[in-house]
């Protein structure tokens, strides 16, 4: 497998989680619930049959995604932070 492959979809999974988190404004639970789903993935055992590098690069894939997904949410919006208006 070319190493360029590896970086083009690992890249691509990172910003499309980006993307994610930019346009949908999602509750922590699920950016938390996303953190500990991408630990599961990571520290799970291969599916029976399928080795290799086609493996490591899906698994690559969704555990990048849920991880910048999971983590990424309080610095893109941390300035958006949902108040009521104030009125004097």
């Amino acid at each position: 497998m070319s190493t360029m492959l590896v970086y083009v979809v690992y890249g691509f999974s990172a910003a499309l989680a980006l993307v994610f988190v930019y346009l949908f404004h999602a509750r922590w639970y699920w950016h938390v619930l996303s953190v500990l789903a991408a630990l599961a993935v990571g520290f799970s055992p291969p599916l029976p049959g399928w080795d290799g590098p086609s493996r490591d690069l899906v698994y690559g894939f969704v555990v990048l995604f849920l991880l910048v997904w999971g983590l990424a949410e309080p610095f893109i919006h941390r300035h958006h932070r949902h108040s009521a208006p104030r009125h004097a």
